[in-house]
């Protein structure tokens, strides 16, 4: 039997980067829509941690099972860590392609475009347990939205040092072998591997 453990997100994207990294593995994904429920969540914190932290808590007043939250963001050097926490928040009612232009004209004069993602992790298990797992991948702003047909949020202004592309650039699974998600999700991973919870799926 498949160990259930629920996705504190309305991310859809996110969502499926956790899917198709844990694909192999004998879990079984739910998602808050899964279990109709519908949460105003105030990310309050002033790190990933603490945002991921509070979502975990939130999900589990009204769901008695295994749950994950991420918090991450995009943090520039030049603009002191901007937008970090409210990386989603960040001129809300606008789509990404304006954030991205937005964030492309206030570094428009800048040498120093060096930025990271960051992800924290949180798994809260249904007897209050808590553990965390952080990630981050370093990079830089790139001058011009890329055209690439992957990613999402601010990927397709970020050049990536470890794999020489832009995010946007990338498959998923290429993407996660690197991505801030994909380092702090392979830190739980091995948590759930070492706790006997789930195994690697036997290929026929």
């Amino acid at each position: 039997m498949n160990y259930e453990i629920v996705i504190a997100s309305n991310n859809k994207d996110k969502i499926n980067e956790f899917k198709k990294y844990f694909e192999n593995y004998t879990i079984d994904f739910l998602t808050l829509e899964d279990l109709k429920l519908s949460l105003n969540i105030h990310e309050t914190g002033k790190t990933f941690l603490e945002n991921a932290m509070i979502k975990a808590k939130a999900v589990a007043k009204h769901v008695n099972k295994t749950i994950i939250a991420d918090d991450s963001g995009l943090q520039i050097e030049a603009l002191k860590g901007f937008p970090g926490v409210h990386s989603a928040r960040w001129l809300y009612d606008f789509d990404y392609t304006h954030k991205n232009n937005e964030i492309i004209s206030m570094l428009n004069n800048q040498r120093n475009r060096k930025a990271q993602f960051s992800s924290a992790i949180v798994i809260h298990y249904p007897h209050k347990e808590m553990r965390f797992f952080v990630g981050t991948t370093t990079g830089k702003i790139t001058k011009e939205i890329s055209k690439g047909p992957y990613g999402f949020g601010y990927d397709p202004i970020f050049f990536c040092d470890e794999l020489q592309q832009n995010f946007a650039d990338v498959d998923i699974n290429d993407k996660n072998k690197v991505s801030h998600r994909g380092k702090a999700a392979e830190k739980l991973l091995q948590c759930l591997l070492d706790k006997k919870l789930i195994t690697k799926i036997k290929k026929r």
